[in-house]
């Protein structure tokens, strides 16, 4: 069971750096080079896997760089990256082609009931037409111990960017993520977040992620709901820690959440926070400014805190 996924399906092996898209893909000396070949290999409902090898710790021997967005269409389609499961920047990696403009999602996953573990996604190059690096439409997928960070250039700081876009989407499970990078200061443009719903994405569950982010504006929010009907059902948030901090930690930052304050499309969403916090450089932050009561907060107020939820700084 290579990357702990047993199959009765197919097994397809792809090296960005010492494979190629000539070979069979069947067997680690026959890989093919690109994660684009090995979809084409795979067959959906079958519960084929897909496995991409780290060789190395360079980025540049073992990164599938993309031109155009990756997409995984096929239901039952799983992929697992080899490589230590480091909770940042894993060694198994998908990256956009610093060359490469308007690719507005980096990686989109569209099929159904597919397992995605143990590889990173950056989403950095010097294009403000880029913007989200994993985007995911489909249902019931399961994304665990991947570091999706998105926003990697200054220059991508552009309405839409984030790193997960979560768009029409339900039923679908983080676990043990990384969403987000500490490297690039986002600086509270419009329309920017880490995690963004739109098209009624519902019945998201995130459990033991971290959410982060390098400020530089007070007006920054992890999770951005796009408009009156961008999320439904119920979001939980379990054991989760959304987490800023600034240059000198000189920067506040003003809530956690953007939700919209008029509508009705809104009525039969709910966010739960289930044992989550959040730590940020200013004790004066909230959850949420306009919360419409769609917020859901279990956490026990800290010492220093006037809301359940918030790290004390000592």
């Amino acid at each position: 069971p290579v990357g702990g996924l047993f199959t009765t399906g197919k097994v397809w092996f792809v090296k960005p750096d010492t494979g190629s898209d000539g070979h069979t893909g069947k067997r680690p000396d026959q890989a093919v080079a690109t994660l684009a070949k090995a979809v084409t290999l795979a067959t959906a409902d079958k519960n084929d896997v897909i496995y991409l090898i780290s060789e190395s710790n360079t980025a540049a021997n073992t990164t599938d760089y993309q031109s155009a967005t990756l997409t995984f269409s096929k239901d039952l389609v799983h992929v697992a990256g080899i490589g230590a499961p480091s909770p940042y920047s894993n060694r198994a990696r998908i990256a956009q082609l610093s060359t490469a403009t308007g690719v507005t999602n980096l990686v989109t996953v569209s099929g159904d009931g597919g397992i995605y573990k143990n590889f990173s996604i950056f989403h950095g190059v010097a294009d403000a037409t880029s913007l989200a690096a994993l985007q995911v439409t489909g249902t019931r997928n399961v994304f665990e111990n991947l570091h999706i960070a998105g926003i990697g250039h200054a220059t991508m700081l552009a309405d839409g960017a984030c790193s997960l876009f979560l768009n029409g989407c339900s039923e679908n499970k983080f676990q043990d993520c990384t969403i987000g990078l500490d490297t690039i200061a986002r600086d509270g443009t419009a329309g920017t977040a880490e995690i963004i719903f739109d098209g009624g994405a519902s019945k998201t569950h995130f459990v033991d992620c971290l959410i982060q982010a390098f400020i530089s504006n007070a007006g920054y929010e992890h999770v951005l709901v796009e408009d009156d009907t961008g999320a439904g059902g119920l979001t939980l948030f379990k054991n989760c820690l959304f987490h800023s901090w600034s240059a000198n930690q000189a920067t506040p930052q003003d809530q956690i959440f953007v939700i919209p304050a008029a509508g009705a499309g809104l009525n039969s969403a709910q966010f739960a926070l289930m044992d989550s916090y959040y730590s940020t450089d200013d004790a004066s932050c909230v959850w949420i400014t306009t919360g419409r009561n769609l917020i859901r907060n279990n956490a026990v107020a800290a010492a220093a805190s006037a809301a359940g939820g918030e790290m004390t700084i000592l």
